[in-house]
């Protein structure tokens, strides 16, 4: 009998729960979207209760696909969504604040937060940003009255969702780990726990949060809501981006992965140093044994998220697979770009008011051309990252890793390879956040299996830097 770990990825679109095998690779998968909530502000909101019951059901269906026996449970999970509930019974207190929301931007620019955020940068490795959660909490304070009234009587408990997922399958066990602490703008990078005096800028009872441990910690048991009749182990929580990087096999420091999900991150191994770089995000990428790992991350905010736009907005696809053979049949000499600033611009701009934006636009601009401008962007913003990153060491990979949902995208992996001008190695398991969260928490390596596909320029250099000025300009001209 096959000893399997069920592995659950809690990701912004929706909830997999996934069976693994020792040797990574995945023996069952089932999964469920859930609502993306937005207000007549913009705000995007996850209802918990509705991610919660749909745990459930994606929990009771695999276990009824199999005969082998489950010994562990892993997590890995969106990272900066923030979440509120009550400690005694577990509840939500309210909507959950998705990490691409900006609604907590009145409160990073005020004056106060704003003086410090040079401190701020110092102590987390992040810039001041509605972006991170801890904004996120401190704006649930000040305007959810069921958290008001819990922070009043002593019964409030914040967290990203990997604290709330372990809450409420251990039965109440609070905890988190490095990887997604790193990215509240609360935690201390060098010391690796809840910093005092951020907390206080923010105005979070440090109490309020989860104890800190190592990634894989046992962090607890649990039936999977009573459907085993014995408790086994949780033994690992990642970030899905960092789990991602550890089923990527990306070890050693200078080694970059890229994971295309709703939003884009791309990150590179950093080791056990700490990269400083102006736009990107110094985080950990995991902390095991008391060893920390470190990387440098930059974030897209709309990939996948942009052909759900296409298709939910504009109307102008059916279906995402149709994308592909729209930007290769677009006329190549339309000029059209879009500037995806639904919610700002992340790394490397960190301009949060930036407004979205198609722009270059002529006759000869139709459905097709606004597809492939809408892959490109994703391109060109991962494109910008990486020339930071290659600041930083001289051990940078000549290879990037990719995975994520949009990868089977031919035309986006193909103008990956072409404006990078780097050998773009496809992951055969598009799965690697729950798959990694799991093989960490075995104490493994990330996969060895061969790329499932390479892709390689097939322009020249200097018109790939040609097609990168024109994205450039554009985007100064909105900034202005």
């Amino acid at each position: 009998m096959t000893e399997l770990t069920l592995a659950i990825d809690q990701s912004t679109q929706g909830t997999k729960v996934l069976l693994i095998n020792p040797d990574g690779t995945i023996a069952y998968k089932v999964t469920k979207g859930h609502r993306q909530i937005i207000s007549p502000h913009g705000w995007i909101s996850h209802d918990l209760i509705e991610i919660k019951n749909n745990l459930k059901t994606l929990i009771h269906t695999a276990l009824s696909h199999t005969t082998d026996k489950i010994v562990a449970v892993a997590i890995s999970n969106q990272r900066e969504t923030a979440a509120a509930w009550d400690k005694t019974t577990a509840e939500p207190l309210a909507l959950a604040v998705v990490w691409q929301d900006n609604r907590a931007v009145s409160l990073t620019e005020s004056i106060i937060l704003k003086e410090h955020a040079h401190l701020i940068k110092q102590k987390t490795g992040l810039p001041l940003s509605p972006y991170f959660t801890a904004a996120k909490f401190e704006w649930m304070q000040l305007y959810e009255p069921a958290v008001r009234d819990a922070l009043t009587a002593d019964n409030l408990c914040f967290g990203t969702i990997d604290s709330w997922l372990l809450y409420i399958l251990s039965g109440g066990i609070y905890k988190t780990e490095p990887s997604n602490a790193c990215r509240t703008l609360l935690m201390n990078l060098d010391t690796g726990n809840w910093d005092p005096e951020l907390c206080t800028l923010f105005g979070i009872n440090i109490n309020n949060l989860p104890q800190i441990v190592d990634s894989d910690s046992i962090f607890g048991e649990t039936t999977l809501f009573g459907e085993l009749s014995t408790p086994i182990p949780i033994i690992s929580i990642l970030g899905d981006s960092q789990a991602a990087l550890f089923a990527e096999n990306c070890l050693q420091a200078g080694q970059i992965k890229i994971t295309f999900g709703t939003g884009s991150s791309i990150m590179m191994n950093t080791g056990e140093k700490q990269i400083h770089i102006d736009g990107l995000n110094t985080s950990i990428a995991w902390r095991k044994n008391k060893k920390t790992t470190y990387a440098l991350e930059g974030n897209v905010n709309y990939s996948g998220s942009l052909i759900t736009w296409l298709k939910n907005n504009l109307n102008i696809i059916n279906d995402p697979s149709e994308t592909n053979a729209m930007a290769e049949a677009a006329n190549p000499n339309d000029t059209t770009f879009l500037i995806p600033a639904f919610s700002g611009m992340a790394a490397p701009y960190n301009y949060p008011q930036l407004k979205a934006a198609l722009v270059g636009m002529s006759q000869l601009t139709g459905r097709n051309e606004i597809v492939r401008a809408a892959l490109n962007a994703v391109i060109y913003q991962i494109n910008d990252v990486m020339n930071l990153m290659y600041q930083a060491s001289a051990k940078i990979s000549s290879t990037v890793h990719v995975d994520g949902g949009m990868i089977a995208n031919r035309y986006l992996m193909q103008q990956l390879a072409n404006i990078s001008q780097q050998s773009v190695l496809i992951s055969s398991i598009q799965e690697l956040s729950g798959v990694g969260a799991a093989m960490s928490g075995k104490n493994n390596h990330g996969l060895t299996f061969p790329p499932e596909k390479i892709y390689t320029a097939n322009i020249h250099q200097q018109d790939a830097t040609k097609q990168v000025k024109l994205w450039t300009s554009n985007i100064k001209q909105l900034i202005k």
